[in-house]
């Protein structure tokens, strides 16, 4: 299944529709209540890929190409 928001899923893992990999941080008060338990993954190196996306032949504001010039250097 896919979801829009990280609720939703939280929510289907808890009637057991299935399981799914999050940031810890986003589970911690579900832990908490004993609603939804944790299993930690292995170390290893995770990456979640992001882009961006602008309208064509839009100008982009000098705060936004600042942004995107430091975004790129980070990657």
């Amino acid at each position: 299944m896919e979801f829009d928001n990280v609720d939703t899923l939280k929510r289907a893992v808890e009637i057991d529709a299935g399981v799914s990999i999050v940031p810890e941080g986003t589970v911690v008060q579900e832990m908490a209540k004993q609603t939804l338990d944790a299993v930690p993954l292995a170390d290893g190196d995770f990456f979640r890929l992001i882009a961006t996306i602008s309208k064509q032949n839009k100008v982009l504001s000098p705060a936004l190409k600042q942004f995107l010039t430091l975004w790129k250097g980070a990657a």
